[in-house]
């Protein structure tokens, strides 16, 4: 007796959970006679979507209403919102036999992620880390911390910890926020043969307030920013003496824009630019006055399984700063196959350089590429040398690659190895 009422009442809720489920086969759903006379989203902004999808709303419009196709279309809804949850809701039309379809977003997902952090190796450099902790509420990033020792980008290595705290206002056109960090640096014997009285320092703390302003935003990608702040900066110098404490502050300006066309099957254009310009004043009290800008460009196409990138960077110093605002090359990512202490052991303040690389898919989401790296680092009143170099390996379209770069030179070749990843 008491099985027969367990099975009895197991059926009744399976068969209670099927009738109200927004899976249910849409002949078995008794709203599936109505005409869908709209689609909104209540909770969140409609444009946050991405195009296919915001037009993939709009297609069910004058069509019979599916509640299955429906939870499927609130679950992507979800996922690109990064909500908590999409509650898909049916409010009367203008006719009884039309209804509104109103997806209600209800909050959004604290997510904790690496996405920004990185691994490097250079044959000739060592190797570079910089593992971040990101904390995030759908597109508005909280706050941010990591450890790092970076012996790629700068002349030295620098090896530290950093934190960031950012958040959004005025529907994400408005992201204020902050940055410091505090590191320690180390020296290539090269460096310190190159370096003069006071050219070098033993550590470094950072401070940088900012606002990103976003003025226009398109479709999928397209948008321009320009982020504002004060750079602050306390060095402790190697050389002894009493005053071992000098500033550099800087007023620091970034404009950004990007462009996303199109898709893969039928050809997908990326563009990104940005210009940067440092500027280190009396005003701020700084002890070294220059003027730092730098202008970068990329752009990809992919069609298929091939893609092909371009990119161009440039870069002109003015003044006196700190040898971290120096340009460098021959690193993991500028003429990848020549060492920074070979051509600039204390870097220049001239730098122009390019890079083109071609790579075809494989399976699994890896590609085999190729690539020309071209360029040169010079100082102002010198001639400048252009260098080039090439290379080939692996790469993943998620952050992952290993290449082989052969330096162009005279007399010999000489292999470098350079690998990473994003994670």
């Amino acid at each position: 007796m008491v099985t027969a009422v367990f099975v009895t009442g197991f059926l009744i809720g399976v068969f209670s959970m099927r009738a109200f489920s927004w899976n249910a086969p849409d002949e078995a759903n008794v709203n599936s006679r109505y005409t869908v006379e709209s689609v909104e989203i209540s909770g969140a902004e409609e444009e946050k979507l991405s195009k296919s999808l915001r037009e993939e709303l709009r297609s069910y419009v004058g069509k019979p209403f599916s509640p299955e196709k429906f939870g499927k279309l609130s679950s992507r809804v979800r996922q690109e919102l990064k909500a908590r949850l999409v509650s898909p809701k049916l409010v009367k039309g203008s006719s009884p036999e039309n209804v509104r379809v109103v997806l209600d977003v209800l909050g959004q997902h604290v997510v904790l992620d690496t996405k920004s952090s990185r691994f490097a190796w250079h044959s000739k450099l060592g190797w570079t880390g910089d593992m971040v902790f990101s904390l995030h509420e759908g597109r508005r990033q909280l706050l941010t911390a990591g450890i790092f020792s970076d012996a790629d980008t700068l002349v030295e290595r620098s090896a530290g910890l950093k934190a960031g705290y950012r958040f959004s206002m005025l529907g994400d056109r408005v992201r204020p926020g902050i940055s410091l960090s505090t590191s320690h640096a180390q020296y290539d014997s090269r460096t310190l043969s190159a370096a003069g009285t006071n050219d070098l320092y033993r550590s470094v703390d950072s401070f940088q307030p900012t606002v990103v302003l976003v003025p226009f935003r398109g479709d999928d990608g397209h948008e321009l920013t320009l982020e504002s702040g004060v750079r602050l900066q306390r060095f402790v110098l190697e050389s002894p003496g009493p005053n071992r404490n000098v500033a550099s502050h800087a007023l620091v300006n970034t404009l950004r824009y990007q462009r996303v066309r199109g898709d893969v099957s039928t050809g997908r254009n990326v563009v990104k630019l940005s210009y940067g310009l440092a500027n280190g004043t009396n005003a701020l009290s700084s002890d070294y006055r220059f003027r730092r800008q730098e202008a970068r460009g990329e752009l990809v196409y992919q069609r298929g399984a091939s893609t092909l990138s371009f990119d161009l960077l440039a870069g002109g110093l003015d003044g006196r700063s700190p040898i971290r605002d120096r340009f460098t090359a021959g690193t993991t990512r500028v003429l990848r196959g020549w060492s920074k202490f070979e051509l600039a052991p204390l870097g220049a303040d001239r730098l122009m350089a390019t890079s083109t690389e071609y790579g075809h898919a494989l399976k699994k989401k890896f590609e085999l590429a190729a690539f020309l790296d071209s360029g040169a680092l010079w100082n102002r009143g010198s001639v400048a040398t252009v260098r080039n170099s090439v290379g080939a390996g692996l790469r993943s379209r998620d952050g992952f690659y290993l290449y082989v770069a052969f330096p162009l030179r005279e007399g010999r070749m000489e292999a470098s190895v350079v690998t990473g990843a994003t994670f």
